[in-house]
C-alpha cells in the first residue's frame, strides 16, 4: 500500500532523489567528523523529517558544535600517567633482561642475592658451627664404610651416634645448608683475589674455579679456635689453590716455581718502569729493579720462551702455518742423497784394491753392506785369528786405502762427511 496515495508517480521519483542526495550529504558529515554518529540513525529518521521543497537541505548545527568541544577538551590526566607508566615498566625489565650477559662469567659466578649478603660474626660462628658437626658426622661415616666395607644406611649411620635416623637427616641438611651458604657469601673474596692473577697464564673463568676448589678445602680445615674469621683464614687456601693451577697448568713444559717467582718480579719491574713513564726498559734496568745479573735475565727470558703451535698461521690474513714453511732436518733434500749414493759406490770400487780377507774384515769391522759393526775379538773368530792379528790386518787394509783414496776422487765427498 502506498504511503502517499494523493501524489503521482513522478512526483515519487523526485521525493527519492532528494532523499538519496540528502543521505549523502550526510554520510559525508559523518565522515568528516571524528565523533560521526552511526549512518543507521540517519535511516531511522522519519521520513516526513526531511523537506520535501525543492532545493531545500536542512543541516544541524550541534554536530560542528560536539566537534568544537571535543578539540577544546584536555585529556584526562590519568590516562598519561598510566600510558607512560606502562612502557616505562616494560623498558624497565627489558633494560634487566639487556643488562644480564650469558657469557659474562663474572655475572654468572656472582648470580644471586646470597652472593651480595656479608655475614656477621655471630652468623659465621652459627654456621660454622654447624659444618664442624656434619664433619664430625661424615667421619663416622667413613669409619663405618671401611668397616663393613660398604655405604652404612642412615638407620646404622644413626645408630652408631646413638640418635634417630629424623635427627640425623635434619643435622646433615642442616649443615650441608649452612656449608653452601658460608661459600655462597664468600664467593666476592674469590674474585677479588683472582683478579690479581689475570695474564698469567689462566683465563678468568678458570681461576675462579680454582680459588672455589680453594674456598671448599678452606671450609674444611677452618677451626674456630685459630681466633681470626673465616674470610681471612680462607684467602690463604684461596690463594695457594690459584698459584698452584697457574705453576702446573699456565704452560705447555711446565717451570719450577721459583723461576714462576723471578717471572712475576720481571712483570712487576716492566709495570714499575711503565708507571713511571719509561715505556720501553732496556735489560739492564729489568735486572736492576729484580735484582739478578743481566746474564741470568736473558737466561731467564730465553728459557721461558713460549712454544708457538705448528698449526698457527703465520699471518692473520692468511691460512698459511709454520708447519707449511719450516724444514724437516730429518729428512735429506734430494741432492744430498744422490751424493750420498754415488759415495758408497765409489767406496765399494775401493774396497776391490784390497785382498778378499782384508775386504771382507773391513765390512765386518766398520758394518758396510748394511751389516753390524763386529769387534776384533768377534772377526777373529770367524776367521780363527787372533785379536791382534785382526788388528793388524785391518790397519795394513786402511792404509792401502789412503793411498789409493785420491786416485779414485773421494776428496770430493768430504761436504757430506759429518
Amino acid at each position: 500500500v502506498s504511503p502517499l496515495p494523493n501524489v503521482e508517480l513522478c512526483d515519487v521519483v523526485a521525493l527519492a532523489h532528494k532523499a538519496l542526495s540528502a543521505s549523502k550529504q550526510a554520510a559525508l558529515l559523518a565522515e568528516d567528523s571524528e565523533t560521526a554518529a552511526p549512518p543507521t540513525r540517519f535511516a531511522s529518521l522519519p521520513f516526513s523529517s526531511m523537506s520535501l521543497e525543492e532545493g531545500t537541505v536542512v543541516r544541524s548545527k550541534k554536530l560542528l558544535e560536539r566537534r568544537g568541544r571535543n578539540r577544546r577538551a584536555p585529556k584526562p590526566n590519568g590516562l598519561d600517567n598510566e600510558s607512560s607508566y606502562l612502557p616505562q615498566k616494560s623498558n624497565a625489565k627489558k633494560k634487566m633482561r639487556q643488562g644480564f650477559d650469558n657469557d659474562d662469567a663474572l655475572q654468572l659466578f656472582l648470580w644471586g642475592p646470597e652472593t651480595k649478603q656479608l655475614l656477621t660474626a655471630k652468623e659465621e660462628a652459627e654456621l660454622i658451627t654447624h659444618i664442624q658437626n656434619l664433619i664430625k658426622l661424615e667421619k663416622v661415616k667413613t669409619k663405618l664404610e671401611s668397616q663393613n666395607g660398604c655405604e652404612p644406611t642412615i638407620a646404622e649411620w644413626a645408630e652408631a651416634l646413638g640418635i634417630s635416623g629424623p635427627v640425623l637427616k635434619s643435622e646433615i641438611h642442616r649443615g650441608r645448608s649452612s656449608r653452601e651458604k658460608l661459600i655462597t657469601a664468600n664467593l666476592r673474596l674469590v674474585v677479588h683475589i683472582a683478579k690479581q692473577y689475570q695474564n698469567r697464564g689462566l683465563n678468568f673463568q678458570d681461576l675462579l674455579q680454582e680459588g672455589s676448589m680453594g674456598l671448599m678445602k678452606s671450609v674444611e680445615k677452618f677451626k674456630p679456635q685459630s681466633g681470626c674469621r673465616f674470610a681471612t683464614y680462607a684467602y690463604w687456601w684461596i690463594r695457594q689453590s690459584i698459584r698452584k693451577s697457574i705453576f702446573q697448568n699456565s704452560r705447555t713444559i711446565r717451570l719450577p716455581e721459583n723461576v714462576y717467582m723471578l717471572l712475576g718480579k720481571v712483570s712487576e719491574a716492566r709495570k714499575t718502569c711503565v708507571q713511571e713513564g719509561n715505556y720501553l726498559p732496556s735489560k739492564e734496568e729489568l735486572a736492576g729493579h729484580v735484582g739478578v745479573s743481566t746474564e741470568k735475565l736473558d737466561k731467564l727470558l730465553y728459557n721461558t720462551r713460549t712454544p708457538l703451535s705448528m698449526q698457527q698461521p703465520i699471518w692473520s690474513d692468511q691460512d698459511i702455518t709454520f708447519q707449511e714453511v719450516t724444514p724437516d732436518s730429518g729428512i735429506e733434500t734430494p741432492d744430498m742423497s744422490v751424493g750420498k749414493q754415488m759415495m758408497r759406490n765409489h767406496v765399494r770400487n775401493l774396497l776391490n784394491v784390497l785382498s778378499p780377507k782384508e775386504r771382507k774384515i773391513i765390512k765386518l769391522r766398520f758394518g758396510i753392506d748394511g751389516g753390524k759393526q763386529r769387534s776384533l775379538s768377534e772377526i777373529g773368530e770367524i776367521y780363527g785369528l787372533s785379536k791382534e792379528r785382526v788388528r793388524q790386518l785391518e790397519s795394513r787394509a786402511l792404509y792401502r786405502l789412503k793411498q789409493n783414496m785420491n786416485s779414485h776422487g773421494l776428496n770430493a765427498y768430504a761436504d757430506l762427511l759429518v
